[in-house]
């Protein structure tokens, strides 16, 4: 590897969790040996796997193409292990996962040549009867590097944010609490509370936020094959910092139905209107007149929304998916504009041997920016502020995995990514902070 390769104490800290697994995967195996699963004695209770991986990634750091440093590109070796347990009961279930990431840049030479994530996921769910069901879940993510297609979705800054301190993290974790209630044979509720706290160091700090939100959905069973949807979604975003009206909440009403073509072959389509309300700032009505503006709110938008998914599963252990929304997302920038985003997946897994697979996936989200304020009422509101006018905001991501596996527990991988990230607006701003990123890399995975 080329450049420093930094104190060997620090990256042997990378090995502690591989010790923690090798120990942890025999406590496992010692317990599963006297307890098995409960209710399914014919599977394991835990399950822990760890990728080892080798590889170079043309931009580690995010950095914009528009600079006029040169981009820094880096060799890396990454550890990833993983640790799950299920349980299945006759009433309850529950599962437990714990997935780390330590990532070693020798090229960086920094404080922050060492970047890690952590993700712990929980879930559990309870059997009051055959047609009652309440499952709490729980998704905390600790990243020092971003997951780009997520976080645009959820107004969080795709980049790696660096300074003298070191390297700024992404906190973000997810809650809910679901009912499943059947109320006659073909009536059927969903009802879920979500909470969701987003917490940004260094520049990002502007975009912490909390959401809430609550879901109803009825589902009525037209036929064994089809089921009909009506939905309404409320969701309230509170920002640390209210700043450009950044405060929002908004409603959705949607029909739709899910559909069941083939065994193999399934669809979902939802259709509605989403009512987005931004406010946030002080009430002045002496700056442009009474209510309005001037009130610290914004007149309620109205847009449309819609999504549309589709599974087909035509081998065994073969699959391809897809699915298309559109609808007002939360924006990472410091913009007093709505942004209403076009969002695309897509998905293949398929194995050409029962030990050769590939797994494939391609995201676009386009985020199109339109100002619910004029220039003028723009620097009324904001003395100095800079009008940016309408914009949008694409975000691009593709990655292809093949997996060859020697034994039912070692794999060999390699592995591409590539990730496209840009915003334009037509006044004022160029291409600010729009990179591209592409990382290849050679593994091996181990199972337990």
């Amino acid at each position: 590897m080329e450049g420093n390769a930094g104190p060997p104490g620090r990256f042997l800290g990378l090995l502690a969790p591989i010790w923690f697994l090798a120990l942890f995967g025999f406590c496992a195996s010692a317990i599963a040996q006297i307890q098995g699963s409960a209710g399914d004695s014919g599977s394991k209770p835990f399950t822990a796997t760890v990728a080892i991986r080798e590889g170079y990634d043309s931009n580690p750091l995010t950095q914009s193409y528009q600079t006029s440093q040169d981009i820094q590109s880096s060799t890396y070796t990454s550890i990833q292990p993983s640790l799950g347990y299920n349980y299945i009961g006759l009433q309850a279930d529950a599962a437990l996962r714990y997935d780390f990431s330590g990532t070693y840049y020798p090229s960086i030479n920094q404080s922050y040549d060492i970047q890690y994530a952590q993700t712990v996921t929980g879930r559990y769910t309870y059997q009051f009867d055959p047609r009652t069901s309440l499952t709490a879940a729980n998704n905390f993510l600790y990243t020092e590097q971003p997951q780009t297609a997520q976080f645009v979705q959820q107004g969080i800054s795709p980049l790696v944010q660096t300074n003298a301190a070191g390297i700024s993290s992404t906190i973000n974790n997810l809650a809910t609490l679901e009912l499943d209630y059947r109320v006659t044979d073909r009536l059927s509720m969903i009802t879920r509370w979500n909470n969701t706290v987003v917490s940004q160091g260094g520049n990002s700090g502007s975009g912490n936020y909390m959401n809430n939100g609550a879901f109803q959905q009825f589902r009525l069973d037209f036929t064994p094959e089809t089921v009909g949807t009506f939905s309404f979604d409320y969701q309230i975003y509170d920002y640390t910092s209210d700043i450009a009206y950044r405060d929002n909440q908004q409603a959705s009403f949607s029909i739709g139905a899910d559909h069941t073509f083939l065994p193999e072959l399934f669809f979902s389509g939802r259709a509605g209107i989403q009512l987005n309300d931004n406010y946030g700032l002080t009430d002045n009505p002496s700056v442009i007149g009474a209510g309005g503006m001037g009130s610290g709110e914004l007149e309620i938008g109205a847009n449309p929304f819609a999504s549309i998914s589709s599974t087909w599963n035509y081998e065994q252990k073969s699959f391809v998916s897809g699915g298309f929304s559109m609808q007002v997302q939360q924006s990472n920038l410091n913009t007093i504009s709505d942004s209403l985003a076009y969002t695309l997946n897509l998905s293949w897994d398929h194995y050409f041997t029962d030990k050769f697979s590939v797994i494939q996936s391609f995201f676009i989200n386009l985020a199109e920016f339109t100002p619910q304020l004029t220039q003028e009422q723009t620097q009324s509101l904001f003395p100095g502020a800079t009008y940016q006018g309408s914009g949008q905001q694409t975000t691009v991501t593709y990655q292809c995995k093949f997996a060859y596996a020697f034994f039912p527990y070692l794999s060999a991988e390699l592995g591409w990514s590539y990730t496209s990230y840009g915003n334009y607006f037509d006044l004022n701003n160029g291409n600010g902070g729009s990179f591209t990123r592409n990382q290849v890399y050679i593994g091996l995975r181990g199972t337990y």
